[in-house]
């Protein structure tokens, strides 16, 4: 299978880097300039289309609309469109080149390139062998889901900027961590052996308890973690939260009715 990135920023080396050991695979770009890279690149789009199977379109919401004014202009025959554009629709796709092809709308994160992705998944050619073959590829690059394209908003919220919320709040206790007066590399180690480990206790008991069960376990009646919980609730920092995969859900939302 040939896949083509349009545009090579941070997810398509993501896709790349998570993809790149499969068999079969051959890969190409399409993008402004040329970059030190170990796979071919495309000077013009009309390239990339004529070798690729698979078109990733891995740019930024804003500049979809040229690069779809382009690829109206080639020959898609036979080619499977995956966009990973975060509020633009399959729909909006369809209004550049027609219904009649083989779109797959997707929402990864980074995680993909290290296999560990979450991934949204529909298309509009369901039980489609192409468009399933994305699916299983996908599934090889963490947990896919098939989702109502309506659920992509706030999937994207969660899963989609999840990485970048859990990385504000391991910050916050780097900044608290500094007190101590460690070195800056030595307290990102010990941030990543508690988010390690709460991942894996998370992992070893989610099946015969809830979250709100293994909280529970860490906590003494009393206890240093019952007065940070305490203060938790009562200042509904939960609500905040909520607040932020609210605003990051609504701009989805703007981006998908701007035209989406």
């Amino acid at each position: 299978m040939k896949h083509g990135f349009i545009g090579f920023g941070n997810l398509a080396r993501a896709i790349y880097e998570g993809l790149r050991e499969e068999e079969g695979m051959e890969f190409t770009y399409f993008a402004r300039s040329g970059k030190e890279l170990p796979i071919p690149f495309c000077e013009k789009l009309e390239q990339l289309v004529s070798v690729a199977d698979v078109l990733w379109l891995a740019v930024k919401p804003q500049d979809l609309a040229g690069i779809l004014l382009q690829l109206k202009e080639c020959d898609l025959t036979g080619k499977t469109i995956v966009s990973p554009v975060a509020g633009k629709s399959i729909a909006y796709i369809e209004r550049y080149l027609g219904d009649d092809r083989l779109i797959v709308r997707i929402m990864p994160n980074l995680a993909i390139a290290y296999r560990m992705s979450v991934t949204a998944f529909c298309t509009n050619r369901l039980g489609d062998d192409k468009a399933m073959e994305i699916f299983t590829l996908l599934e090889k690059l963490g947990k896919a889901v098939e989702l109502e394209e309506s659920g992509f908003d706030l999937f994207t919220s969660v899963f989609g900027s999840g990485p970048a919320f859990i990385l504000a709040f391991i910050r916050i206790f780097k900044e608290k961590m500094q007190e101590l007066n460690l070195p800056g590399p030595l307290l990102d180690e010990l941030l990543l052996e508690l988010t390690r480990g709460t991942t894996l206790y998370f992992a070893q008991n989610q099946q015969q308890h809830s979250i709100e069960e293994l909280i529970r376990h860490i906590t003494s009646k009393g206890g240093t973690t019952q007065a940070g919980l305490e203060y938790f609730q009562t200042h509904k920092i939960g609500k905040h939260f909520e607040g932020v995969l609210d605003a990051a859900r609504k701009r989805s939302e703007e981006m998908s009715r701007n035209g989406g």
